[in-house]
């Protein structure tokens, strides 16, 4: 029985993601390490997981981008279909980051039973699918691995240490996340899950808007061809 596509490029997703075994276990193993060691202080200690969860998922989006940057192209000229692959590559990166908010969430229903499990999983979650087009964009814009991975933690690292309440703030892609958090630790009456909706609303629509637009360019994911060179005589 053939599988479908979609299918077959969500599984080749996972599979890609999975083989670098030492770089997902740091993903997990780092943010779990802060949240050791601020467990006591549980604000602290919820949102580590929540950059936690940014961090990782965000760059193993940026990596099935750049795993797919070349080969996606030559698979379209064999006659698979565009929306096939990317949904094909969203939802094996579902599958994983599903994964890694599980384990995220468990820790936090087992040792800090008191905070409300729903407003938790709706900070992870929410903060899942930001990363992912956050991600997704980035691997779009950065071509070499290193560059990207940095950018990411960056960006993650700096939404984690900024005041949620500066306006400049609200640029960064994952003041949702903050605000999210501060909900699950503080209450409702301390954020607002609207403007946290909204936020990743947009930045989920740019972060799209960036990673189609740059895949859709002629030429994207070419490899660019060193020039040849001629002896000089």
């Amino acid at each position: 029985m053939t599988r479908h596509p979609t299918l077959v490029a969500a599984g080749a997703t996972v599979r890609a993601l999975l083989r670098r075994r030492a770089a997902m276990a740091i993903l997990v193993a780092l943010p779990l390490t802060f949240y050791l060691v601020r467990r006591d202080a549980v604000g602290q200690a919820v949102r580590s997981l929540t950059f936690g969860i940014s961090w990782a998922v965000a760059t193993v989006a940026f990596f099935a981008a750049a795993e797919v940057r070349g080969i996606e192209p030559r698979l379209q000229l064999g006659g698979w279909r565009r929306r096939q692959l990317v949904t094909g590559r969203l939802l094996g990166l579902a599958v994983v980051a599903a994964g890694i908010m599980a384990l995220f969430t468990s820790v936090i229903v087992i040792d800090q039973p008191q905070l409300p499990t729903g407003a938790v999983v709706v900070d992870f979650a929410v903060t899942a699918v930001v990363a992912i087009a956050v991600g997704s964009a980035v691997g779009a814009l950065v071509e070499r691995e290193m560059e990207g991975a940095l950018a990411i933690f960056f960006l993650a690292g700096l939404q984690a240490v900024v005041n949620p309440f500066d306006t400049w703030a609200l640029v960064l892609p994952f003041w949702s996340s903050r605000e999210l958090a501060t909900v699950a630790v503080d209450g409702a009456a301390e954020a607002s899950t609207r403007d946290a909706l909204v936020h990743a609303a947009v930045v989920v629509a740019l972060g799209a808007a960036v990673a189609i637009g740059s895949t859709a360019r002629p030429g994207a994911g070419a490899r660019r061809r060193p020039r040849p060179t001629t002896s000089r005589r």
